[in-house]
This record gives C-alpha cells, structure tokens and sequence, in this order.
C-alpha cells in the first residue's frame, strides 16, 4: 500500500509496510536521496577548534546548555509540515545509524545532536554532517 502526499510543493511518499507480528510501521520518503552513508569506525570528538568553526558557519546551531551537544529549533507552519519533517530527518538519520534526540509540540520540533560512542561522549563530525543535511531539509520548508 502507498500514496502520496503533497506538502507545500514538495512530494513526499507515504509508505506503509507490516512488520513482525503483524504490527504496521509508517515512514515518509523523502523523494530526494539522504547524503549518508554508514561507518563501523568509532567517530572523534571534535576538537574545541573544529567546533567553533563549524558553527560559525552554522548559524542556526548552537550549544546545549546542560550538555556537550548542539541544537537547533525549527518553527513550521503547522503539525503537519513539523511531522513530515521530522519524518524526513528520521530516514537520513537512519541511513547515518546517528539518530538525534528532539521534542515536538505542534509545529515547533527542538533538535539536539551529540555523538554517543565517541569516548567521551561529545560533538563528531556525524553531528555536523547531519545538522548540514537538517538545514538543507528545513531549507526546502522554510522553517
């Protein structure tokens, strides 16, 4: 089963599948290609250096208060356009195996990224790829 899905202008797929024990899962498609690709290498934390200069050029980014972590807060039009977003995220986050942790409340979606398996736990290059592919995301919706 499947249908499409229009949100502002951009096509996204709606896919259904059964899983295990008869339970249904659901996942939006991005209808363009997530720029991931997985590694079995533990990452390196990035060095104080390197994370001031990635986020110079990331303006919507910053660091988290209560963690070495960096987030950013998205606002949509509504639940809908947040949800698929979301929906979007979560495939390049999947295809990545970095997932991020966030928090959704209507049409607001408050995204945190940091790097488990990196000893000690911090900001890799996986947190910087994926906040760059979370803005292009949310550049395509104007959030």
């Amino acid at each position: 089963l499947g249908s499409r899905v229009l949100l502002r202008g951009r096509q996204l797929t709606l896919s259904w599948r059964l899983l295990q024990g008869g339970a249904i899962k659901s996942a939006y498609r991005n209808t363009a290609a997530c720029a991931f690709s997985a590694k079995a290498t533990p990452p390196e934390r990035l060095s104080s250096e390197e994370l001031s200069s990635h986020l110079s050029e990331m303006s919507e980014w910053k660091m988290a208060s209560d963690k070495e972590a960096i987030c950013r807060t998205l606002i949509f039009e509504d639940f809908v356009e947040a949800w698929g977003f979301m929906n979007s995220v979560a495939l390049c986050a999947e295809k990545a195996n970095h997932h991020p942790e966030w928090f959704n409340v209507y049409n607001k979606v408050e995204i945190t990224l940091n790097t488990h398996d990196c000893v000690p736990p911090g900001i890799s290059k996986k947190d910087i790829k994926l906040a760059r592919e979370i803005d292009i995301l949310a550049s395509k919706l104007k959030a």
